[in-house]
């Protein structure tokens, strides 16, 4: 993953829906084993993490694997995500967000995944 960028960490995630982001993410998305239950559990009841540096390219990807589970437009969105910052800290936020009339669930999620600490200023400091 790239250094000196913050990583977003798109948490409990099922397996298959872990395999979807990281594939429409691309190359750089690590899926990350989270939580298995107790024994006597069958099947693969665990969830995962998929780890996400931050780029236009990957948040346009989150943003509609986000836009693609909301079930209406007129639902508010809480996504609970985890940022690793290029210090090594990791810190939790909670991404909210509501689509408003005219604007589509993808463009309403993107605009809050940048909103979040950190990583807008982290897009902009990639354009340079």
């Amino acid at each position: 993953m790239i250094d000196d960028t913050p990583v977003l960490r798109l948490v409990g995630l099922q397996r298959s829906e872990a395999r979807e982001l990281a594939e429409s993410v691309g190359p750089e998305a690590r899926i990350l084993s989270e939580q298995s239950l107790p024994v006597g559990g069958y099947g693969d009841l665990g969830t995962r993490s998929v780890a996400v540096p931050v780029t236009s390219r990957a948040l346009r990807a989150v943003a509609r694997h986000l836009a693609a589970r909301q079930q209406s437009l007129a639902d508010t969105v809480t996504v609970l995500v985890e940022i690793d910052d290029p210090d090594g800290t990791r810190h939790k936020e909670t991404l909210t967000y509501k689509a408003p009339p005219g604007q589509g669930a993808v463009q309403a999620a993107e605009a809050a995944l940048r909103a979040l600490p950190g990583i807008g200023e982290a897009l902009e400091q990639s354009l340079w």
